[in-house]
């Protein structure tokens, strides 16, 4: 097999009007220095490392990406539960201190909304009016989260009117 490939080797270099193989240039490892390799085409973990983004969404030094962060705040509005959320994707910043607070104060207003409301729509006589209120309550809290979510998106700390100055957590 080795006879074929030098025998393809002579003919290629005969069209050409090469120089024959033993006045070729060689590196150590025998190769032909013009020849390319997988290694010069593609670049290498540690540069493909470099160019993309951290995992986790953290910047340089280890601080929190901005649009993450922004988004992770959405998240805690758009399900109350995850309040948290903030707090613990970047710690001691203050704009996810404010969102998960007003996540968390958002959260226990609707918890605290809904037992009262729905206790008092079960009585007799009331049932309807409120359910009524359990309606336009719900729809204000709506109105409320979208109103922070859009702040938390543009990196604003827009308080919610009527419960923005409640602080929770310090």
């Amino acid at each position: 097999m080795n006879e074929d490939k030098d025998a393809l080797t002579e003919q290629g270099q005969q069209k050409e009007g090469a120089v024959p193989e033993t006045a070729e240039k060689s590196d150590a490892g025998g190769r032909d220095p013009t020849e390319k390799t997988q290694e010069t085409e593609k670049p290498s973990a540690a540069d493909n490392a470099a160019e993309r983004p951290s995992a986790g969404g953290r910047g340089e030094g280890g601080k929190p990406d901005e649009n993450t962060k922004k988004l992770v705040c959405c998240l805690a509005y758009l399900f109350g539960i995850l309040f948290f959320l903030p707090l613990i994707y970047a710690g001691e910043d203050k704009f996810a201190k404010f969102h998960a607070n007003q996540s968390l104060v958002v959260l226990l207003i609707v918890i605290v909304g809904e037992v009262l409301f729905g206790v008092l729509a079960g009585i007799p006589g009331l049932g309807v009016i409120f359910g009524i209120v359990i309606g336009v309550f719900n729809l204000a809290v709506l109105v409320a989260c979208i109103y922070a979510i859009l702040g938390a998106a543009q990196g604003e700390e827009r308080k919610i009117p009527l419960i923005g100055g409640i602080r929770l957590l310090k």
